[in-house]
């Protein structure tokens, strides 16, 4: 993410003649001029340096050893070393724009406008052959996992685009008549009242579309089977942490590492239930939506055009994935994106633009807003990182002015926020688990993936969405450095595009690593929220007295607001969420128990799954025992039964490799437990390992190696429709846990 340095190289251009708009030296025709040279540069050392590059960054053979029900790794060292490149590539456009000063004047002025206009309609045929590539996309095994031969996902139907067109052309056409400017700007006129209003009329907007997202205990077996299983993965880290584990020491979590902290206080306070969890996922996540329109209130300097801006800004955030719209999944009920990923680097734009927004002299109390990023970085390294960055570039290129010792203090600023927020996690992992926080389980995960191939997925061909959104960032951030060259008005606009192009190339990188078709989805809100900040250009571009010849790139901008407004058919409807969430499930046969995610209310399986061995036939139940639940609600089972889970990854899911599975046989074994609690069926790698380690399966006839075909299990059924087993640490039978200690 080295594009962040524009905001250098804006500052080399600041020093130079101010060129004059409407003649050759215009820094926007500068900006169409070198979009097609840098762009066919960035191609060139996309497809030479690339494969050299990937080599240079992933050395070596895998260090990871995966169970084969994980799956074949697929490592893409030459891809991630390609969207590095690709990252970096605004870079070169921008210190080709910081610079126009010194070179636009040797270029013929007859020539300018032909290859500014020739240059947008190249962008316009790019983005139109990219939108129609989706109609031919064909997904094979390798994104199905071999569970249908291919896959088709159109993100925008015809209709949509059809009515994107006619909009942003009306839109167009109404802002090229002087009267109706004039009511428009007679319509933005602000009041303490009106602001009021339109406040409330966001928030409550931003509270019927969440609703969705609600899901209880008694409904959740009827939701689409993606949120039902989406949902024991982040549920659970929250309940790691009420069951006594602390994320960065000695659990690992996979979306965030902070906020399970802030989730567990109101279920200790109303209940530890899945109500009460995915109400308080959505109230953050609504909070951290309107942080978008606050930026954007800021950005527009009225409530009005904001509002018209973030309505569909939500509905594109919020994309549907499947189900219907009365029972659907959405980026909104995948709460590893809301709010887990997204919401605090929100919550930073909305930092960023405030103080941007107030306009303070120097950058000597930007420290706090660099502790917040700080606590960003800590709680999800990919986004938090990406956020950084971001708020730099913002701060970079709204500046008034750049020197040697305001850069000195911006990074002083920067060093003392990140330690700042480091001592606070520090202070809380010490008070809660006596040891200071580990910064490599915030890149476990991100190791697992990105340099052992797990669950990789090649990006399919050039073409696609994908493109469109990856210009939409770049355009961002050519935009703030034309207008911070050009030093225009309005210094919250300039900040904010660099910070949404800058922070959209840097979340980007999750999908290119897992480029699965609906995984671009969880994408949208990034490019919303820059497509909207484009948006506002785009309408001074065509308020203009007079039409520019950059007017077909401010209609292309449009064209995207439009097809963000089409989503707003999507919206929920308030009474047929109430209605969903009182439906009450009906028992399958696939799904027998009202409550699948509820840990079972069955004497018989608590005793089972809660009582460690003391003996090869004898196991006993004491209170607050250590035992590794390999499921992916275990953190709840654990809570729920009196036990301790040691376990510092979240269900079998999480356990793609053998050191994981060996670090979860440490962990038990560190804590003087030697009971192992496993779904079933299950892919036998997994026992191979247990095995080498001395475990055995509990079976009819007691402890025994596993036979398959031949081996009969103790199971007990569990809530979701599957059964639990039991294996037993054999060189452990008389656990340190008991030493001691009153069994029950």
């Amino acid at each position: 993410m080295a594009h962040v340095a524009f905001g250098a190289a804006v500052a080399s251009a600041r020093g130079s003649k101010r060129p004059q708009a409407g003649s050759t030296d215009d820094v926007v025709s500068a900006a169409w001029l070198c979009a097609i040279p840098c762009a066919a540069i960035a191609a060139v050392a996309i497809l030479v340096l690339g494969p050299p590059l990937g080599e240079l960054l992933n050395p070596g053979p895998n260090p990871f050893t995966f169970l084969r029900g994980a799956g074949a790794p697929r490592p893409e060292p030459t891809e991630h070393a390609r969207y590095l490149i690709a990252v970096c590539a605004p870079l070169l456009g921008a210190l080709a724009i910081a610079s126009a000063p010194r070179w636009l004047a040797r270029v013929p002025a007859r020539a300018v406008g032909p290859i500014v206009v020739a240059t947008q309609l190249v962008l316009a045929t790019v983005v139109a052959a990219s939108i129609v590539a989706q109609y031919g996309a064909r997904f094979g095994v390798v994104y199905t996992s071999g569970r249908e031969p291919t896959l088709t996902l159109h993100y925008f139907d015809p209709a949509t685009l059809a009515f994107a067109v006619l909009l942003s052309g009306a839109i167009a056409g109404l802002l090229r008549s002087p009267s109706l400017r004039q009511r428009a700007a007679d319509a933005l006129s602000e009041s303490p009242r009106r602001r009021l209003l339109l406040t409330a009329a966001a928030v409550a907007v931003t509270a019927i579309w969440m609703l969705h997202a609600v899901h209880s205990d008694a409904e959740i077996g009827n939701a689409p089977v993606d949120v039902r299983y989406h949902l024991r993965f982040t549920m659970d880290e929250t309940f790691a942490v009420l069951d006594g584990r602390t994320p960065l020491v000695d659990f690992t979590t996979q979306y965030g590492s902070l906020w399970p902290f802030v989730t567990a206080l109101p279920m200790l306070a109303l209940g530890k239930t899945t109500l009460i969890f995915t109400l308080t996922m959505c109230t953050i996540t609504g909070l951290a939506l309107m942080a978008v329109f606050g930026v954007l209130r800021r950005a527009t300097r009225s409530t009005l055009p904001a509002l018209l801006l973030y309505v569909p800004f939500l509905a594109t955030a919020m994309f549907q994935l499947g189900g219907t719209l009365q029972n659907r999944s959405s980026v909104g009920s995948y709460y590893a994106n809301f709010p887990l990923r997204y919401a605090l680097p929100l919550m930073l734009a909305w930092l960023t633009a405030r103080r941007i927004d107030r306009g303070e002299d120097g950058w000597r109390g930007a420290w706090v807003l660099f502790t917040v990023t700080g606590l960003a970085v800590l709680n999800n390294g990919d986004f938090g990182v990406a956020a950084l960055v971001a708020t730099v570039a913002a701060l970079l290129s709204s500046a008034d002015r750049l020197d040697r010792h305001l850069l000195r203090q911006l990074a002083g600023c920067v060093a003392v926020g990140l330690a700042t927020a480091f001592a606070l996690v520090s202070t809380l992992t010490l008070v809660r688990a006596g040891a200071l926080p580990q910064p490599a389980r915030l890149v476990d995960y991100a190791r697992t993936y990105a340099v052992g191939g797990f669950a990789m997925m090649p990006i399919r061909g050039l073409f696609g969405m994908h493109l469109p959104i990856y210009l939409t960032y770049v355009a961002a951030i050519a935009v703030a450095t034309v207008r911070s060259v050009r030093r225009t008005h309005g210094v919250v606009l300039t900040g904010m595009l660099a910070w949404a192009g800058t922070f959209g190339l840097g979340a980007g990188f999750y999908w290119v690593g897992r480029s699965h078709p609906v995984a671009l989805k969880y994408q949208f809100a990034a490019w919303a929220f820059a497509l909207a900040l484009l948006t506002v250009v785009a309408v001074q571009e065509l308020t203009a007295p007079r039409l520019r010849r950059t007017a077909i790139g401010a209609l292309v901008a449009l064209f995207g607001f439009g097809v963000m407004t089409c989503s707003l058919a999507l919206m929920p409807l308030p009474w047929q969420q109430i209605e969903r969430l009182q439906t009450s499930f009906t028992p399958t046969e696939e799904l027998p128990d009202p409550e699948p995610l509820v840990p079972s209310r069955d004497p018989a399986t608590r005793r089972f799954v809660s009582s460690i061995a003391d003996g090869p036939h004898r196991f006993v139940y004491q209170p607050g025992a250590p035992v590794a639940i390999a499921l992916t609600l275990g953190h709840r089972m654990a809570d729920a039964y009196g036990i301790d889970n040691v376990s510092r990854y979240t269900g079998i899911e999480s356990l793609e490799t053998v050191q994981r599975v060996e670090t979860m046989i440490d962990d038990l074994r560190a804590a003087g437990g030697n009971t192992v609690i496993l779904p079933n069926p299950l892919d036998p790698d997994i026992f191979n390992v247990l095995e080498r380690a001395g475990f055995k399966l509990l079976t009819t006839q007691g402890l025994h190696r596993y036979i398959a075909g031949k081996t009969q299990a103790i199971q007990y059924p569990w809530p979701d429709g599957g059964t639990v087993i039991k294996w037993v640490d054999t060189h452990h039978l008389h656990p340190r846990a008991l030493d001691a200690q009153q069994v029950e």
